[in-house]
């Protein structure tokens, strides 16, 4: 068949159901079955006009991170058209998942296995030049060499495809996110501003296109650019509704803006779409949670904390585990009070090797016990916490690589446990009287997490440092040095009530 364009717009139609495995870890949600808005694409290709709409379908979803979803939408292209390659090219595609950052080789080896046993031979099966580099791309993601050697190599071969064939918007997409995948999920804003101009390139020619958008979001979610991603943001979730994913990722750019109705508005919608899947929908949860808690909504963040405790009780997945621990941290950390007490339990971190939400309720349990100047409960805390540390440190990957986020833990959550203690012992040693000390490791603290990777959302330490800095600045009559604390608090999360409420404390005469 020769190559022709396809161009699905608004709304496609889904051949059958998206199925939900609620034992296998994904950090968002699939799209529901039926009549769906994914965003538009033109997308040439030389498969069957039978396989047509699943292949677009599965683009589309890849372009929204909805995986598990695109590969089901992929493998049934793949039944109505045994011989298209772009169909297999696109089930190894929803293996790597760059901005986690998880990456399955074994999994995406086998699905281009399928297609011929190796990669000369997967070659000859493309029927046109432009789909064999394509193929020849994601043979490089998935190569020989470690997960940073073979992003690098991926991202060349995006960059050849986007020079041989200029016009081709899905083949700048996949560049522009191999950009943000070269470091992982380390920051690096040389490689996010190349990114950027590559999106803005398909947005002009294309403004529905999820991929760009999606892409232009996770770009500039940084202090400095984050309001140019306002645009992006307020278009994205629209146009692809049925994806959870898409929905939730204005609301980075909302958090940057301190914009928390818009982002209450966004993860509301993201979590329902999970749900009415028979997801969880726990990210958007989460972030919900915190957005309602900066507007003082105490009882609408409640309903999302038993929300996942219910769903807890009945099926306890790492999904939900890992995101009940951060929604207690949450609680307990923005209210500044242990209600109800089931905030103050630990959850059970069996299996998961993971320390960043565990890490987190370990320190705000350690906080509200230094409130109630209960040394001995809070220094329990924080030995758990070093301790858990310690533990993480044999399953730590130097190249941010893992399969799944669960199996192994990013150096930079070390980093950031390791602030997280210092806060804990700062705020025992104020407890104890000892404010000098208090003082100096809490500004150490806070200097410390202003280097941490940074993206908006809640914030990775659940109890912002230069915010505990400041409060305990105010406690003890320091009023200037708090509101330089609360400044600082400021710039990196804007518009933080607690941080707010401090400032204004602090300048009061």
């Amino acid at each position: 068949m020769n190559s022709r364009p396809i161009v699905f717009v608004c709304t496609i139609i889904l051949l059958s159901a998206l199925s939900f495995q609620a034992q296998t870890h994904t950090a968002h949600d699939p799209v529901k079955t039926g009549t769906v808005d994914l965003g538009a694409i033109e997308f040439p290709n030389s498969g069957s006009s039978e396989a047509q709409k699943p292949f677009i379908n599965g683009v589309l979803l890849l372009h929204s991170f909805e995986y598990d979803a695109a590969r089901k939408s992929f493998i049934d292209a793949q039944r109505l058209d045994k011989d298209f390659a772009l169909a297999y090219w696109g089930e190894a595609m929803t293996y790597d998942h760059p901005i986690w950052p998880e990456n399955d080789r074994t999994g995406a080896l086998a699905a281009l296995a399928k297609l011929a046993a190796t990669p000369a031979e997967r070659r000859t099966r493309a029927k046109t030049e432009r789909e064999q580099m394509y193929l020849d791309a994601v043979e490089r993601l998935y190569g020989e060499g470690d997960v940073a050697a073979r992003a690098a190599a991926y991202s060349s071969a995006m960059e050849q495809l986007t020079t041989r064939f200029p016009d081709d918007l899905e083949a700048r997409a996949f560049y522009s996110l191999s950009l943000l995948g070269l470091t992982r999920i380390t920051r690096n804003t040389e490689n996010y501003m190349r990114a950027a101009s590559i999106s803005e390139t398909i947005y002009e020619k294309n403004p529905r296109h999820p991929g760009a958008l999606h892409y232009l979001i996770h770009a500039y979610d940084d202090p400095v650019h984050a309001p140019l991603g306002l645009r992006a943001a307020r278009v994205y979730g629209s146009i692809a509704r049925s994806a959870s994913h898409a929905q939730h990722m204005p609301s980075h750019i909302f958090f940057a803006l301190g914009m928390w109705e818009d982002s209450i508005r966004a993860n509301t919608d993201s979590m329902k779409t999970a749900r009415d899947s028979g997801g969880g929908g726990y990210h958007a949860l989460h972030w919900l949670q915190h957005g309602y808690l900066q507007l003082g909504k105490l009882e609408d963040a409640m309903r999302t904390l038993v929300i996942i405790e219910d769903d807890n009780k009945r099926i306890s997945t790492g999904y939900a585990r890992t995101h009940l621990a951060m929604c207690r941290a949450t609680m307990l950390a923005e209210t500044q009070r242990a209600e109800p007490a089931s905030l103050l339990e630990p959850v059970d971190s069996t299996g998961i090797n993971s320390i960043a939400p565990f890490s987190n309720h370990d320190l705000a349990i350690g906080l509200e016990y230094a409130q109630r100047k209960d040394l001995t409960a809070a220094r329990n805390s924080l030995t758990r916490l070093r301790e858990r540390v310690d533990k993480a440190r044999s399953a730590v990957t130097a190249t941010s690589g893992s399969v799944d986020r669960y199996s192994e833990v990013p150096k930079a959550d070390l980093d950031a446990a390791a602030v997280m203690a210092l806060i804990l012992e700062a705020s025992i040693d104020n407890a104890s009287g000892d404010q000098a000390t208090a003082f100096k490791k809490i500004v150490m603290a806070a200097e410390a997490e202003d280097k941490l990777i940074f993206e908006y959302g809640p914030p990775a330490i659940v109890k912002p440092a230069w915010e505990a800095a400041g409060e305990m600045y105010l406690t003890a009559g320091k009023k200037a040095e708090a509101a330089d604390a609360f400044r600082r608090a400021l710039k990196r999360y804007p518009n933080r009530r607690l941080s707010n409420e401090g400032l204004k404390l602090a300048l009061a005469k």
